[in-house]
């Protein structure tokens, strides 16, 4: 075991993000205490934490989480703490200086760097600063403005929270959802999902969080993920989105790396003018013309840490180093030639997606990726997190298939019990 002053805290750990950190660190000696708000977690069971630490759901308690930790954190000696999901890493970043006084250092970057990032209209207000491409974006702060603008755009356009994770004032978390019913074919449309969004998110208006307005950019997403030093990209990997679910746009399921020089120097130009440190991803759409677009920066771990671990580039590790003070001792290249099925579960409901839209060679294309692509969460030298997601995904499978069958029954008897020649939407 590792001496106390190496011990770290890595938070999140029921996610293959996290597990991917406490598997990085784990493997070079750290002795590593797995947190997470469940207790029986992914990065608990493997065989890489040395300890576990439960807290409460972030989103829902943060103030209360804060105050755990930070009791943990007096109780033991840690050198650092690492978040690793959205919520807990702008709580975390929100808190640091409090956290710190622990002696702990916060993984995480100071609250005003970090709002540059998070906060959609204010990095799009610094793109158009840059040579970056980037869609046009307008800030409304009222409905009567929305009105007033959205002429202004080409067609189709969206309307785009500042981010998916926003709070009031009394210091809740309130997440975002971003579906299709976010894009518009008119002025008028555009209108009126703005006005769903406030609906259905009151706390926007309330706190003055009002969402953006985008011209939509057509293509395929590509990502430059790295770790910075002062806006400095010190390691990098990229990859390209194959497959999402919904394939309109949303999570990534099947991955593949690339390596364009065009699409690292906009992720440079970037970075370097938020004058970031630490991880994070820079997301552009590859347009048909082979442009790359700016459409988002997260300052923070991704969802595919794995897929970049496996290529060649342990960003967890780099990270450390970085924190302790050490070299960052960046690989030059990476494997390029490998596929990654990052969400099982998200390929088999785009499976499912694909044949209720009549594409019939489907099933063929996710059996290739599962013949020829790599797991994120397999491993048979790590086998218990392996066993405990595929019990995961075993129960969601149940819970879906309940609720779609519950769904049908109770469609079927209000087509029974429905006066014939009408609709619901006539009765």
């Amino acid at each position: 075991m590792s001496d106390n002053t190496d011990r770290v805290l890595v938070l999140d750990t029921n996610g293959q993000a996290g597990l991917a950190v406490v598997r990085s660190l784990g493997k070079r000696g750290v002795s590593v205490t797995a947190g997470s708000n469940v207790q029986r977690s992914l990065g608990r069971l493997s065989r890489h934490s040395e300890d576990a630490f439960q807290y409460p759901e972030v989103a829902a308690s943060p103030q209360e989480f804060v105050s755990d930790l930070i009791e943990f954190l007096e109780s033991r000696d840690y050198f650092a703490v690492v978040p690793v999901a959205d919520v807990t890493t702008i709580v975390m970043s929100k808190h640091k200086a409090e956290i710190e006084q622990t002696g702990t250092t916060v993984a995480a970057a100071d609250w005003e760097l970090s709002e540059q990032v998070w906060d959609k209209g204010r990095l799009f207000a610094l793109a158009e600063t840059l040579s970056v491409p980037a869609p046009k974006t307008i800030a409304p702060s009222s409905v009567s403005e929305v009105a007033a603008t959205a002429s202004e755009l080409s067609y189709p356009a969206l309307v785009k929270p500042r981010s998916k994770i926003t709070w009031d004032d009394d210091g809740q978390y309130h997440r975002v959802e971003v579906d299709d019913t976010l894009y518009a074919d008119t002025p008028d449309e555009l209108v009126a999902n703005y006005r769903d969004m406030l609906d259905r998110n009151p706390f926007l208006a309330a706190e003055g969080h009002y969402p953006l307005l985008q011209e939509y950019v057509e293509g395929k997403t590509t990502t430059t993920v790295f770790l910075a030093d002062d806006g400095e990209i010190k390691a990098h990997f990229q990859e390209e989105r194959v497959r999402t679910y919904p394939s309109s746009g949303g999570n990534s399921t099947l991955l593949r790396p690339r390596n364009d020089d065009q699409l690292l120097a906009n992720a440079v130009e970037v970075i370097e003018a938020v004058s970031w440190t630490g991880p994070g991803m820079v997301e552009f759409m590859e347009t048909p013309a082979g442009e790359h677009t700016l459409i988002e920066v997260n300052g923070r771990y991704w969802g595919s840490v794995p897929f970049a671990i496996n290529s060649g580039v342990d960003f967890p590790w780099l990270h450390y180093q970085q924190l302790r003070g050490l070299p960052i001792d960046a690989p030059a290249s990476y494997q390029t030639e490998r596929l990654q099925q990052r969400l099982v579960y998200g390929d088999l409901k785009w499976l499912l997606e694909q044949l209720q839209d009549g594409n019939r060679t489907a099933p063929f294309s996710v059996l290739w990726a599962s013949l020829v692509g790599d797991v994120t969460f397999v491993s048979l030298r790590d086998p218990m997190p392996t066993l405990e997601t595929l019990r995961q995904m075993a129960a969601l499978a149940g819970r879906t298939a309940t609720d779609e069958l519950t769904d049908l029954v109770s469609r079927d008897r209000l087509s029974k019990t429905e006066p014939r020649g009408e609709t619901r939407k006539d009765l």
